[in-house]
Formats: C-alpha cells, structure tokens, sequence
C-alpha cells in the first residue's frame, strides 16, 4: 500500500505544471483559429458564397463576423486574455460549422467531416471552464484573485 501511495504523491506532484497543458491548447488554437480566420479574408467572395449557398442570411456579413470571431478570439486566446469570454463565440462558430458544413459527412475529418469542429469545440470547453491558466496568461496576472 505504502507504494501504492508513493506513486499516488508523484503523481500529484504534476499539480505544480497544471497551467502548462492550459498553455498548449492555447497555442494549438492560436494557430487553427488564426489561420481559419486569416485564410477566409483572402477568399471572402468565395466563403461569402459558400455561405449563402447554405441558406445562411446575409451572407457577407457573417463572413466578417466569423472572421472577427476566428482571428480576434485567437488573437485573445494567445495572450491569454478574456478566455472564458472570447471561447464562447468560438464554441458558437464551431458548432454551426459542424452542423452546416460538416456534419453530413460523418465523423471522420478524412471526409471533411465533424471530428476537428469536435475536438476544437471540446478545447475551447476546457479553456470555457477552467481559463487561461496560471503564470502564462494575462488573465491570470490581471485578475485579483491569485
């Protein structure tokens, strides 16, 4: 039993890099989300139509909006700033992707399918509940509660 706790206090040692997976979500998103939103200024006029093809109203305007969305929330969530706000309108962005765009095409992203909006979504939900994290977001240091 006495190893079986030894183990069991290593292990909860890892505690003290608990901002460090928070840090890595942050920097994976940073670079899809960046890069999504980047890569849709550059084929508004296509993305604007791919969206008014799918009955979505005002297409141009949602073009933007998705783009703001995408690039500022990435923008935010590599300085770690306003987290839990900007993965809100990032959660709502992924889920209509998934819905319109994906989901007709099953599970795997081979297929252009959900799997990607998925997983983003299910990142931006941890970032959602538990933040930026510590020591390496401006949230953490701006916040009063340390």
């Amino acid at each position: 039993m006495k190893f079986l706790m030894r183990i069991h206090n290593t292990l909860k040692g890892f505690e003290v890099l608990e901002f460090l997976p928070l840090f890595l979500i942050r920097l994976y998103l940073f670079y899809v989300l960046w890069f999504a939103g980047i890569n849709k200024i550059d084929s508004f006029d296509k993305f604007s139509g791919y969206l008014g093809t799918l009955g979505v109203p005002f297409p141009d305007i949602f073009t933007w909006l998705v783009i703001i969305t995408e690039a500022g929330g990435a923008a935010l969530i590599l300085i770690g700033l306003f987290i839990r706000w900007s993965s809100i309108p990032l959660l709502v962005v992924m889920f209509f992707a998934g819905y319109l765009v994906h989901w007709q095409n099953g599970w795997p992203h081979e297929a252009n399918g959900i799997e990607f909006a998925a997983i983003y979504s299910l990142m931006l939900l941890t970032l959602l509940c538990f933040g930026g994290g510590k020591y390496l977001s401006l949230d953490y240091w701006v916040s009063s509660s340390k």
